[in-house]
């Protein structure tokens, strides 16, 4: 009887193995086309640039790398709206403080 317990354990664990190896690629998959389409439509912009600039006179290195900076020149416009939230809530802070010392040295 312990024969058929374990065989039906050792099932049941490689089932959910193999659920959670499925599950574990499917998000994967969906990572890698999620990151394809934004690609693809930084190289769309890119070639629509490119094509409004110069017509036909580029090549296809010329819009990777195009791309490529359009992709840099965004990451670094949201660090940079990240750095202005963190200095305007450090602002505010410390103009609160401000208010609180006025106020407690006026009493």
């Amino acid at each position: 009887m312990s024969n058929l317990m374990d065989t039906y354990d050792n099932m049941m664990k490689s089932a959910q193995e193999e659920e959670s190896e499925a599950t574990m690629n499917k998000e994967a998959e969906e990572l890698v086309h999620d990151r394809i389409d934004v690609i693809s439509k930084y190289a769309e912009a890119a070639n629509t640039l490119l094509t409004d600039e110069y017509g036909d006179d580029y090549i296809e290195a010329d819009v990777v790398k195009l791309a490529s900076y359009l992709i840099d020149k965004d990451i670094d416009e949201e660090a940079n709206v990240e750095k202005v939230a963190e200095y305007m809530e450090a602002g505010q802070i410390m103009a609160r403080s401000f208010v609180e010392e006025l106020n407690s040295s006026k009493e």
